[in-house]
């Protein structure tokens, strides 16, 4: 497989996009900003390096910020699972709503900032708070420490292709986050020590010399997953908590569960999403024939959908499925021309999508067929992609729908009220001489930092002891959870699958802002 190859599935699987390399710098930032916001060593030949952030009273139990949690209404009762979904897994938590001011509002939330988890069975630290067994209770973790690894990027020559924040404020939005935690009782009354370790994206044999030095260093748990698809389930492999911020696939995290977790939801859950979101928002209305658009790199996605689309009643054996197979091309033109040219003599009205980032790029080879079909949209990372992308759709995508399980779309809602964590991680932000968590640009995904080290707290608290095999139980114990921007409300209940992604919300392409804009500002279960 050539390296290129390499580096576009491995953006299929996470938040950037495949046509980065041709220009479109923003799409890279979803999946690059958590890596590039910690510093790294240059020069070492596994990309190792470590510092400890550990500001603050080891024995101080205080409630972990960033993160908060807020009152608010509930968006209604929980939907049962249908179709290929997971049933039962949340109520609906309280979107928050526009034409109002102040902080947001998420109702239904626990789990906040001031939960510390599970106490049953557990010592105390001088705050009362319950700090988990004493001692050492596993690899990495000693009576007043947590080793973890985040993983950094190092782009190389195509660094210059790409908007990437600079090394000095990635770093201040990573230490910010974690120096806040330990400042607050860190984790079971231990800080949170940080090793770092830099990812050469274009060279596996690195990355696997990183994944083998995560292993030698024992951590406990690696923030961010590898490059390369071939390394991306290494750290899992070896038994240690890789805790993503991308879309993993989901026959990938049953494979080696419980090691691979995410706030994201995995590909099952969003492709359900995706479906009975379009369905709900009354997509299919009128539809005359489907078209479905994708990649022969991802089979279990076609698969998720076909399931989907026939437990939602879309009869499969009407639609007009082209696949583009598995280019190691970003732009193919003449691909997305053909795919054009035969959903449009077919008689194609409405398109679904998995085949990432490529529907601006399809839109404007519809446009120039003067064929107008409705596409809808899944937030697979690819959303954010072409808003913050400079190659545009065409004027075949104005109004198109947007179904996601995180809050892309609410920087350009008018009157929209971001919920606490993202409230609290913007001042966290402000304080390190930060933009927002939801600012425009490379700034705009600060608040994964945010997100992870509130996510870390919370599961580990609620684990039944501090240990790797552990973590997924804890984040089922924790209950519904409102994370900053750009993550969206989760609850996970499946420790096989511990992912995020049970709620979703609708919203619109608009051509006049170029950009996402909410039209249902409540997460909903579909």
């Amino acid at each position: 497989m050539s390296p290129f190859l390499q580096f576009r599935a491995w953006l299929r699987s996470g938040p950037v996009g495949e046509r980065v390399l041709t220009g479109v710098a923003g799409v890279v930032l979803l999946s690059l900003i958590v890596w590039a916001s910690a510093p790294f060593s240059e020069g070492s030949s596994a990309g190792s390096d470590s510092e400890a952030l550990s500001e603050g009273p080891a024995s101080s139990a205080a409630a972990a910020a960033p993160g908060g949690q807020a009152a608010g209404p509930s968006a209604g009762a929980p939907a049962a699972g249908t179709g290929g979904g997971r049933s039962g897994t949340t109520t609906a938590t309280g979107a928050l709503v526009p034409g109002t001011t102040g902080a947001g509002t998420t109702g239904g939330s626990t789990g906040g900032v001031g939960s510390t988890g599970a106490t049953t069975g557990r010592t105390t630290g001088t705050s009362g708070k319950a700090c988990g067994a004493p001692g050492a209770t596993d690899q990495g973790v000693t009576a007043t420490t947590i080793s973890v690894g985040v993983i950094i990027v190092d782009l190389g020559a195509a660094s210059n292709l790409i908007a990437v924040p600079s090394a000095s404020d990635q770093k201040k939005a990573w230490n910010a986050s974690v120096a806040q935690l330990n400042k607050n009782g860190g984790v079971l009354c231990r800080k949170v020590v940080v090793k770092f370790y830099t990812d050469g994206v274009f060279d596996t044999s690195q990355e696997h010399s990183a994944c083998l030095q995560m292993v030698a260093d024992k951590v406990f748990a690696v923030f961010n997953n590898l490059f390369n698809t071939t390394e991306q389930t290494c750290i899992a492999k070896n038994h240690i908590p890789n805790i993503w911020y991308t879309p993993p696939h989901t026959p990938d995290v049953k494979k080696y569960s419980p090691y691979i977790l995410s706030w994201q939801p995995d590909f099952d859950q969003l492709i359900h999403e995706y479906v009975f979101g379009a369905k709900a928002q009354g997509y299919f209305n009128g539809m005359k024939k489907l078209g479905i658009i994708k990649q022969s790199c991802y089979p279990d996605e076609i698969i998720a959908l076909q399931h989907e689309l026939t437990a939602a009643g879309i009869d499969m054996s009407k639609a007009d499925v082209y696949d583009e197979g598995c280019s190691q091309s970003p732009n193919n033109p003449q691909t997305d021309t053909s795919a054009a040219l035969e959903f449009q003599r077919n008689g194609v009205t409405h398109i679904l999508n998995v085949a990432y980032a490529n529907d601006a790029s399809f839109s404007m080879a519809a446009d120039q067929q003067k064929y107008y079909p409705k596409f809808a949209h899944m937030e697979d990372a690819s959303a954010t992609a072409i808003e913050t992308g400079t190659a545009k759709p065409g004027k075949s995508f104005d109004n198109t729908l947007l179904i996601s399980s995180i809050q892309t779309g609410a920087a350009h809602t008018p009157g929209y009220r971001f919920n606490a964590p993202t409230v609290a991680c913007t001042k966290l932000l402000a304080s390190a001489g930060l933009p927002s968590a939801y600012s425009a640009g490379v700034a705009a995904l600060f608040g994964i930092s945010c997100i992870d080290t509130l996510l870390f707290k919370q599961m580990a608290e609620h684990a039944p002891s501090l240990r790797r095999d552990q973590l997924a139980l804890g984040l089922t114990r924790v209950g519904p959870l409102e994370l900053a921007y750009p993550g969206g409300p989760l609850n996970v209940t499946n420790r096989m699958v511990p992912t995020g992604g049970q709620l979703a919300r609708a919203g619109r392409w608009r051509t006049s802002c170029e950009c996402w804009v909410l039209t249902d500002v409540r997460f909903r279960a579909y």
